[in-house]
């Protein structure tokens, strides 16, 4: 019984970790690169024993920073032509009918579920790192409740995403499964 409170014994969970390792082995290198690009790109672009010797003889380290000015470039034209998702009919009238109507139904959606935000993060993102995530949630409206919601929302850490490392696709949509990680208090991991 304790074990099952505390999860040590739920497969769900081992399974969640094993997955979690064997991604984070598949991808270590991928990571650590994508990471030192964010960092030079924030301008941290010496070497840290250069750093090191010239603040041991008390010279100034200058960092003259272009490359943000051109990662801004490339996000800002994304903006300004921003994706959409798009409903294309196959072939009859009442096909084009109910695309319409299933365009206007994610229309609302991300309207309704600030798209724009999530669009713009994942993009900034692959332009920064080489990738970028959104996410696609679909919640009850109440727990009483049969309705669903569905928002498209903005994955603040990509770090935080771990994808199939069998997936060949470059959009990962043949990937069997993908893991999204939180940190959380254990406390409220525990009521959770």
């Amino acid at each position: 019984m304790a074990d099952n409170q505390k999860g040590v014994g739920d497969p769900i969970i081992t399974e969640a970790i094993e997955f979690l390792k064997f991604a984070n082995d598949a991808d270590t290198m991928n990571r650590q690169e994508a990471l030192e690009d964010l960092k030079f790109v924030g301008g941290d672009q010496w070497p840290v024993e250069l750093q090191n010797s010239r603040n041991l003889e008390s010279r100034p380290i200058l960092t003259i920073n272009k490359l943000d000015t051109y990662c801004r470039q490339v996000a800002n034209q994304q903006r300004q032509q921003r994706p959409r998702i798009k409903v294309h009919a196959t072939n009859t009238v009442q096909d084009a009918a109910d695309a319409e109507v299933v365009q206007g139904v994610i229309r609302h959606i991300e309207v309704d579920s600030n798209a724009d935000h999530a669009y713009d993060t994942a993009f900034d993102y692959a332009v920064r790192m080489g990738w970028g995530y959104m996410r696609v949630n679909c919640d009850y409206v109440s727990e009483d409740s049969f309705d669903q919601k569905v928002t498209i929302d903005a994955v603040d850490n990509p770090f935080t995403v771990y994808f199939d490392p069998n997936s060949i696709a470059p959009d990962g949509s043949d990937a069997d499964r993908v893991l999204i990680t939180t940190m959380m208090p254990k406390v409220t991991f525990r009521s959770e």
